[in-house]
């Protein structure tokens, strides 16, 4: 993928911060007691369900808590993009002092080090992964509470999109972070052999 490619496709990302707010709407906000007026059956769970939905409903909060930060990563992916795209034009005008400062930044800069980037990617993926599991644990509590028409109107609703996105944007996290690895070593090194 080459640059150009490359910076459209992190600016296409979807808003982690949205995407979040419309799964808790559309999901965690139906199945708590008192915001589910709209889908009486769920208002019948027995005691003993609803208290272990509300446990299980607290672990959430952190959770996503921890996924919003999310953004923070698709924010520093578009920062690299441009920090690649200005390594690139520093190599072709022949400007090492620029490139340096640049692949500084790159390398030490406190808050965009490549590294913690990366470790933030792996750390975002790792708590999607985790939210689509607790995700299932609790649909499979909530449908043995449920009728069948009742599973199926709850499972219409546009939550399942939602983690879905997330997931999606965890895998093009990935992808990306390589792109950028791939493409800052192939720079650093051009612009090294330059000298």
């Amino acid at each position: 993928m080459d640059l150009r490619s490359l910076k459209k496709e992190v600016h296409s990302l979807d808003s982690v911060h949205e995407t979040v707010q419309q799964f808790h709407n559309n999901w965690i906000k139906p199945i708590r007691s008192n915001t589910n007026s709209h889908l009486p059956f769920i208002q019948n769970f027995s005691p003993e369900t609803k208290k272990e939905l509300n446990k299980k409903l607290v672990a959430f909060h952190d959770l996503l808590c921890k996924i919003k930060k999310g953004q923070d990563v698709t924010n520093k992916l578009q920062h690299y993009t441009r920090y690649l795209i200005d390594l690139k034009l520093t190599e072709m005008q022949g400007d090492h002092t620029k490139s340096m400062l640049i692949t500084n930044n790159i390398l030490h800069d406190e808050f965009f080090n490549i590294q913690n980037t990366i470790s933030e990617v792996k750390a975002f993926d790792l708590h999607t992964q985790k939210l689509s599991v607790h995700y299932n644990e609790i649909n499979m509590l909530i449908h043995k509470e449920l009728s069948l028409d009742e599973a199926i109107f709850f499972m219409d609703l546009p939550h399942k999109k939602y983690l879905y996105n997330l997931l999606q944007i965890a895998k093009k996290h990935k992808n990306i972070v390589r792109q950028v690895g791939s493409h800052f070593v192939s720079l650093t090194r051009k612009n090294h052999l330059g000298k």
